[in-house]
């Protein structure tokens, strides 16, 4: 990979091995998986500086260990390679700090993300700038480049998908990957910029996932002869198998609001020659009460509870997803040459680390950091992203004068997917108990709004605001115009999520960073969380994951139907079925 061995690092390396040059750290008397056999032996471990010197008997390896070498006894302990996290979304309420810090701690030293918010806010100069500067830390940032905004952009922010926007961004060398591609029907009808595209992946040697959930046989081949390489969106064994057979890399999800590992590999184990060196697993951008399970050692701990032999479990999280974004000559296993970021853990069973070594440093024990990593690399200031101050009014959410027969409501049949019905809506629907309540897509700053109905979110909620959404634009939700107008005024003027009920805010996220992020720490992101989660379940919320339904509601990638700035949008026949409106200034 471009820009991942530097010549020092590559002196360092060389002078330490042939016994020139004393080793940074020993790591001796653990015993080493070996991704590469398969085996579990006994091994000293010799690093320089950021890369693995020397793995084998210590005594044979004719380094230069005396005078003061430092030295880790790791004797009763096994050594596996630091984790890799394939398909992150560094934006879910966290940023990509405060997601490295955690994920680090827990043992996910690489994290391949998304760009989608970042490159839909940030000017592309300041979007490669914090990329470059990312590099510099112990956990390892890597990205995609999206192809498309996952909603329906009509107010100019189109353009940010330009052909040489997105050539130049797949051009930064800390890009391995195109998409994930959620809007394909364009590629599949010979859009000629797609197609160019997938050209010019190839010529960079990026990979190109898909995002195709239940799609059929002929559409993943289709697909797969256009250039998509992976896909992460199987829900059963057989959409996996599906895959596999047609030659895509296949990445198993077990996240917030598609926990399906169990359900995959109680299908895939249940076959015979399933090549498991061409599959990956992925927690798919959790949001922060996900974290109370764990990250990548979570993923590891299911899989291995649902009756996955522990080494190929470790395999699909190290050596697999590196070598398919082409890192392996660097990442994913402990042997000379590579980086040395190396999890020591108390048992092969048990993969929450008790030391996480990265770019040949401890940074982690016993689930905790022992270093800070460095949050000004980010460059969002509190600003960035944030619309004039504008002030919605109680008229800018009013119900219809009496029924009003034949509405779109959106109805949550899960977090995430919606079920249209047409319906006769009022306020007095709404007052008397019954979970209808106005859902409203708004410009932050102040020029148009799309109001619609929901139904599932819970019932009696007065006023709920957030600028954390898929469009980036405010989503207010209620029953009560003027507490919806109170929230939205409070939620834009920092950015955040709130909630006004009976007069009284009673939950307040402040998300500084474009709206859509917090500065906080992971750990202070879940309690904060998780007041307005019990408070929801209050008033009737059914499901476990409220967040990911305020992502949701304007991406325009999902069944289906969706608030968008165009105004109410049937997804499969890409309707506007009630447009938005100006606002009134």
């Amino acid at each position: 990979m471009r820009g991942m061995l530097a010549r020092e690092d590559q002196h360092v390396l060389l002078e330490t091995a042939m016994g020139r040059r004393r080793p940074s750290l020993i790591l001796r008397g653990g015993r080493v998986l070996n991704v590469f056999t398969g085996r579990l032996e006994r091994k000293d471990v010799a690093l320089a500086g950021k890369r693995i010197a020397w793995v084998g008997d210590l005594s044979a390896g004719g380094l230069m260990t005396d005078g003061d070498v430092p030295v880790l006894d790791v004797e009763n302990r096994v050594l596996v390679p630091g984790y890799i996290e394939p398909h992150a979304h560094p934006f879910q309420l966290y940023n990509p700090v405060s997601l490295a810090e955690k994920a680090a701690s827990l043992g996910t030293t690489t994290l391949i993300h998304d760009n989608m918010f970042f490159f839909n806010v940030l000017e592309l100069d300041e979007l490669r700038s914090m990329i470059d500067r990312l590099a510099d830390s112990p956990v390892k940032h890597f990205w995609w480049a999206r192809w498309d905004a996952q909603t329906l952009l009509t107010d100019g922010r189109e353009r940010l998908y330009e052909s040489g926007r997105v050539r130049e961004m797949m051009s930064h060398p800390r890009v391995l990957q195109a998409g994930e591609l959620t809007d394909w029907l364009p590629l599949l009808a010979g859009d000629p910029v797609m197609n160019e595209w997938v050209v010019e992946s190839r010529a960079l040697g990026l990979r190109v996932e898909g995002h195709a959930p239940g799609a059929s046989f002929r559409t993943l081949s289709r697909l797969a002869a256009a250039g998509v390489t992976a896909d992460h969106e199987s829900i059963s064994a057989e959409e996996v198998w599906r895959r596999l057979e047609l030659g895509y890399w296949v990445t198993l999800r077990h996240s917030s609001i598609r926990p399906d590992l169990p359900v995959l590999l109680e299908g895939l184990l249940n076959e015979d020659h399933v090549p498991w060196h061409r599959i990956m697993m992925t927690t798919d951008g959790p949001t922060p009460l996900y974290f109370k399970e764990g990250f990548t050692d979570y993923l590891l701990k299911t899989a291995m509870e649902s009756g996955l032999d522990p080494v190929t479990a470790y395999r699909l999280v190290t050596i697999n997803p590196a070598v398919y974004f082409r890192l392996d000559d660097h990442l994913g296993a402990i042997a000379p040459g590579r980086v040395a970021d190396i999890n020591v853990l108390r048992d092969l069973t048990d993969p929450t680390p008790v030391h996480v070594i990265a770019d040949g440093r401890i940074i982690a024990e016993s689930g905790s950091m022992t270093e800070r990593l460095d949050d000004s690399v980010l460059m969002l200031s509190p600003a960035k992203g944030k619309p004039e101050k504008i002030g919605f009014r109680p008229d800018d959410f009013s119900w219809p004068e009496g029924d009003v027969e034949d509405l779109p409501v959106m109805n949550l049949i899960n977090p995430v997917i919606t079920r249209l019905t047409m319906e006769p809506v009022s306020r007095a629907v709404s007052s008397s108990g019954d979970d209808l309540l106005m859902a409203c897509l708004a410009d932050r700053g102040g020029e148009w709004i799309t109001q619609g109905y929901l139904r599932g979110l819970g019932r009696n909620v007065d006023g709920l605001a957030s600028t954390y959404t898929g469009s980036g634009d405010l989503l207010v939700i209620g029953r009560d115009p003027r507490a919806m107008a109170e929230a939205a005024n409070r939620a834009v003027k920092e950015g955040g999520i709130v909630w006004i009920q009976d007069d009284e805010e009673v939950f307040r996220l402040p998300l500084p960073l474009m709206g859509m992020m917090s500065p906080e720490p992971l750990d202070g992101l879940v309690r904060s969380l998780e007041p307005l989660v019990e408070r929801l379940r209050e008033h009737g919320h059914a499901f476990d994951d409220p967040i990911y339904t305020f992502l949701f509601l304007s991406s325009t990638h999902l069944p289906q139907v969706r608030l968008t700035q165009a105004g109410i949008f049937r997804v499969k026949d890409k309707t506007v079925l009630v447009p938005s409106r100006r606002r009134r200034r």
